[in-house]
């Protein structure tokens, strides 16, 4: 089971005590997985969604609101993804009242049923009524990337923060982005083909979505999370600076080297001074020692700039050694064609 299904499943475990929150919250259950059909003059409304424990709050709530029950199966068409959806269906003898508290139809002036597509403001006036209808959109429609632990999900790891809501009506994603902002949830709207996406990326704000909708679970482990990647980003960072130190440090070592092995070979280290002929010697003798670490190897006392500047002036030497040689070279070959 994904993290973002058991954060739903503790949402759905918060009681909703006022009627209310709960028209609020089948309000949004509805716009959010709400199938209406049309028989005749009768209305038939369902709900689909993976989740069981969804039938059961809103079994809830009708109860509570009209003293009826809904009917759940499963659906037939269960291969997507291989999970199992349910089906539920909602009494057929207060569809229409429903329909019309929970601001999602109305009549017209002609008397003329008509499908409101976005979000009526009288649901969601009350503070505790736009918490509960958030609640409902997100265990129902919200979508996410985030896996704790470094688990893998069909041998895919997932790093981000990445937190979505998924609808079919633009008017409906545009109404609910209002009111995530209203509560002080940032969020930004694509698409993607028909369907138009609200989405979080921000680890900070998906923790305040999970503080509204009153998943407190699920926030101290994204929180958890938070902490251990920072931890093993900060252990990352310090292991490839000290990668990189050790590789300039090698690098250094090597170009040294080179340069007092040509000075050995072309001038012989008699001819230098007698700082710079110690310098050689412990290096050669301690090819993988760091400048700090020779410092103390010396018989005088210097810096770690003062070797870097010795060094430099071994390689001055070395490279001037080896332009005379290449000069003297073709000096000889040409001395040999002439003849």
């Amino acid at each position: 089971m994904s993290f973002a299904h058991d954060v739903k499943l503790e949402v759905l475990e918060n009681n909703i005590q006022n009627e209310c929150c709960k028209l609020a919250f089948l309000s949004a259950v509805i716009h959010s997985c709400g199938e209406l059909t049309k028989s005749g003059k009768e209305f038939f409304l369902e709900l689909k969604t993976d989740i069981d424990k969804v039938y059961d709050i809103v079994n809830d709530c009708l109860k509570t609101l009209y003293g009826e029950y809904a009917e759940v199966r499963l659906d037939d068409d269960t291969n997507i993804n291989k999970a199992v959806r349910y089906i539920i269906s909602l009494p057929k003898s207060c569809t229409n009242q429903i329909l019309f508290d929970c601001g999602i139809a109305k009549l017209s002036l002609n008397n003329e049923f008509t499908i409101i597509q976005g979000i009526d403001e009288h649901i969601i006036e009350n503070e505790c009524c736009a918490k509960n209808y958030i609640r409902g959109v997100f265990a129902t429609t919200s979508t996410s990337n985030i896996v704790l632990n470094g688990e893998k999900i069909s041998n895919r790891s997932f790093s981000g923060y990445h937190w979505e809501f998924v609808f079919v009506s633009e008017a409906f994603a545009d109404d609910f982005s209002n009111l995530l902002f209203s509560q002080g949830i940032a969020n930004k709207k694509s698409r993607r083909k028909n369907l138009f996406v609200l989405y979080i990326k921000e680890a900070e704000i998906v923790s305040d979505l999970f503080a509204i909708v009153g998943a407190f679970k699920g926030l101290l482990k994204l929180q958890n999370e938070m902490a251990l990647r920072d931890v093993r980003n900060n252990i990352n960072r310090q292991t490839n600076c000290l990668n990189a130190n050790i590789t300039k440090t090698v690098n250094a070592s090597i170009n040294q080297i080179n340069a007092i092995n040509n000075i050995d070979r072309l001038m012989g280290f008699e001819k230098l001074p007698k700082n710079l002929r110690e310098l050689c010697l412990v290096r050669l003798a301690n090819p993988e020692e760091s400048l700090d670490n020779l410092t103390k190897l010396l018989s005088t006392s210097i810096t770690k700039s003062g070797i870097s500047h010795q060094f430099r002036r071994l390689i001055k030497i070395s490279e001037r050694l080896v332009k005379e040689e290449l000069a003297n070279n073709e000096k000889e070959n040409e001395t040999e064609n002439n003849e």
